[in-house]
């Protein structure tokens, strides 16, 4: 079973599946902005039925909104939105990365030496019996580092993630800014974690292929989900990073979103920042990105199952074939569409930190 904000439901009710999209986010002290406390609640509600009424037209059935509980998290929010569109909504527990988290965690794992602990037992209780009062159940485990080097906050909460994830078999998705995602997956799995339970988030901040191979020999997700953030890069370099891991046989290894705030609490960027962030629509990966990926040889049923068997098996606990290696190292030749991938890209840049 899979848990969403209202109830738990099988495999075959995933269907297709947007894995990283944000309702509404607010960044730590947002509320100090006495100017701008941006749209209210019942302004937030309707835009995400909105949003999510346009999904459906689509075939989408579920969506992933994995904000961490310091960005904003609101999941009685998400459970009315739910409702209300009868839809699929998977929350989050856990924590952002050190730049840019909220300070109560950083002080409390700096002071207390069982402060990992009892973050641990915070998610364990969240994804199993509830978030706060609301009774309302985490389906996932959010964790997040930004620029080199992973910082000791971040490890703690990565130990923290991973003890909880071991607990309770709940998978992981990451934030990253296109570097340490290796990184990220050594630390989990050394921890106990398997590496089919974890998305490397933002990996199409970079178009190093060298990196994306990196990850997916591991076993891990990789995570083409900002795609329309065309200030970080620009959506022909994921286009073309996206097809050359599905000639390297990774395509049951990649994960699509768009990475979108719907709406924001407070103003945290430049006006026109916020617009394109705001305004990334959750159907541009099928009306705008498929297209060009069936220009570049993948087949409808190869999207589709980037779309819907690569979240549901991620959600399952289910093994993908491994780029170049099967499933559980039995040998196998790359899937997706034919041909051969092309000499690394050179050096990755980094993204620029977001959601």
């Amino acid at each position: 079973m899979i848990q969403t904000v209202t109830k738990a439901i099988t495999p075959a009710e995933l269907g297709r599946t947007l894995m990283h999209e944000h309702l509404v986010i607010g960044f730590p002290g947002w509320e100090s902005d006495t100017l701008e406390h941006g749209p209210t609640r019942r302004d937030i509600v309707a835009r995400g039925v909105d949003r999510i009424e346009e999904m459906k037209s689509a075939g989408f059935r579920s969506m992933l909104d994995p904000c961490p509980s310091d960005l904003g998290r609101d999941v009685e929010l998400m459970a009315e939105v739910a409702t209300r569109a009868n839809f699929n909504l998977v929350c989050a527990t856990g924590l952002y990365h050190h730049e840019l988290g909220a300070p109560y965690w950083k002080v409390k794992l700096e002071l207390y030496p069982d402060a990992s602990d009892r973050l641990a037992e915070m998610m364990i209780r969240e994804l199993t019996v509830g978030i706060g009062e609301t009774g309302i159940r985490a389906g996932v485990i959010k964790l997040a580092t930004a620029q080199a080097p992973m910082t000791d906050y971040e490890r703690k909460v990565f130990a923290a993630g991973a003890k909880a994830s071991v607990a309770t078999g709940a998978p992981i998705t990451t934030h990253t800014d296109a570097v340490l995602g290796p990184e990220q997956v050594a630390l989990l799995t050394a921890l106990g974690v398997p590496a089919h339970q974890i998305i490397v988030g933002h990996s199409c901040g970079c178009a190093d292929h060298d990196y994306h191979m990196t990850i997916a020999r591991t076993g891990a997700y990789i995570g083409f989900d900002r795609f329309g953030l065309e200030m970080v890069i620009p959506d022909d370099s994921r286009v073309e990073s996206l097809l050359r891991l599905v000639r390297a046989g990774a395509r049951e290894q990649l994960i699509v979103s768009h990475d979108a705030s719907w709406c924001f609490r407070g103003q945290p960027a430049a006006g026109e920042v916020m617009d394109m962030l705001g305004n990334i629509g959750p159907l541009h990966f099928t009306r705008n990105i498929a297209p060009r990926l069936r220009d570049g040889g993948m087949t409808e049923a190869e999207i589709d199952s980037i779309l819907i068997d690569n979240p549901r098996r991620y959600f399952t606990g289910e093994p993908p074939h491994i780029a170049g290696q099967g499933i559980a190292g039995q040998g196998v030749t790359g899937q997706g569409i034919s041909g051969q991938a092309r000499a690394p890209a050179g050096h990755h840049h980094p993204a620029a930190s977001s959601t």
